[in-house]
């Protein structure tokens, strides 16, 4: 019971936090509750460590990636949103509430409370939806809509899943990782299992994962809910890269960034073998053949805490390892087409995950595009 207990106390504090906090603040959560807490609560909680660095990434992967991104690029001025093109003009005004990324030629807006619409790159309306809080960006001809906590999957003019999901990323690979759970508190939702479905929504791949990515050059990450590793399996569920990390996320030109301790992320093939050392504190996956890290951050962690002793920089590295553009960003994504969207601070969660930050876009020099607007 004690781990239980310790998950209900984690449960309260998580609550009472402003999520868009720096992850230093993150820490300093785990700080406090890892001196009360025994040692095999303390593992439990560099585990539930692990699964939000991997989720504060992977967890809004319904995002575009730069295969598919079309040439537009979501802005923010005066807490609206619009677009602009790879020259930083403004293609559609910021006029709305929300906004996600442009992928095969469409973006979800939000238009007003519990009303998204469907853009083309004209600014033009193309389908709107009602009584809906969140719209994701489409993969593969689907996307995430999220109807209070839960979700299912829209096409550009109808419901095609249900929404009965408590957690859905986009489809890669014909796949969708989705999850299931009983109750809403932080233990519970840490206590989802996720699976695998297809485009009509029948499971593939059973619930039997405590967290999961998509699919991406034929494999996924996924942490077992019988283990604390973090490991790949193939479309059929079995494990092709054993599940020895402390967290994993997708492959991306044919690299993957695993951790195998906090502040320690590097690059494995699909061999499991580093090719890029675990140096970084984290690492997006490869675009445009570079990749985004987070490096000179200084952790001390020891059986009573976790605690960032230094605050690291985001920064883009070649497939060398080497940096191209040099680590001086609060926060920052990985490059779709032309731009890498740039912040002055660690996004939030929530149904906007913009609110209260400034965010703007460099070039593959590094040069600003777009100045950071809030």
């Amino acid at each position: 019971m004690a781990i239980w207990y310790n998950l209900q106390e984690t449960s309260k504090k998580c609550s009472t936090v402003n999520m868009k906090r720096e992850s230093a603040d993150m820490f300093a959560i785990f700080t406090t509750i890892a001196g009360k807490t025994s040692k095999r609560a303390y593992v439990t909680l560099l585990l539930l460590l692990a699964i939000v660095s991997f989720t504060t990434v992977v967890g809004n992967n319904a995002e575009a990636s730069s295969a598919d991104a079309d040439k537009l690029y979501i802005i923010k001025q005066d807490d609206k949103y619009g677009y602009i093109d790879r020259d930083g003009n403004v293609v559609i005004k910021p006029i709305y509430l929300n906004a996600k990324d442009f992928a095969e030629g469409v973006a979800p807006v939000k238009i007003q409370e519990g009303t998204w619409s469907i853009l083309n790159t004209k600014g033009e309306i193309i389908g709107t939806w009602k009584y809906v809080d969140e719209i994701n960006a489409f993969s593969e001809g689907l996307a995430v809509v999220r109807k209070g906590a839960k979700y299912g999957y829209i096409n550009k003019k109808q419901l095609v899943i249900p929404v009965k999901f408590d957690n859905a990323y986009g489809f890669s690979e014909g796949m969708a990782v989705v999850a299931i759970r009983e109750g809403n508190t932080l233990a519970e939702r840490l206590n989802a299992k996720y699976g695998y479905i297809d485009k009509n929504g029948n499971v593939v791949i059973d619930f039997q994962y405590r967290a999961a990515g998509n699919f991406k050059e034929g494999v996924a990450p996924v942490s077992s809910t019988t283990g604390f590793g973090w490991g790949y399996i193939d479309k059929t569920g079995q494990y092709v890269i054993e599940p020895n990390y402390f967290a994993a996320k997708e492959f991306s030109e044919g690299l993957a960034p695993v951790s195998v301790g906090p502040g320690k992320t590097g690059f494995i093939s699909h061999e499991g073998k580093f090719v890029i050392p675990p140096q970084y504190s984290w690492a997006s996956g490869f675009s445009e053949g570079i990749a985004c890290v987070k490096s000179g951050e200084k952790i001390e962690i020891n059986s009573s805490h976790i605690k960032v002793v230094e605050i690291g920089k985001y920064g883009y590295i070649d497939k060398a390892g080497e940096f191209v553009i040099k680590p001086i960003f609060n926060y920052a994504e990985s490059f779709r087409g032309d731009l890498a969207r740039v912040y002055d601070q660690t996004l939030g969660f929530g149904d906007d995950k913009y609110q209260g930050i400034s965010f703007g876009y460099i070039d593959k020099n590094g040069k600003i595009k777009w100045q950071l607007t809030r």
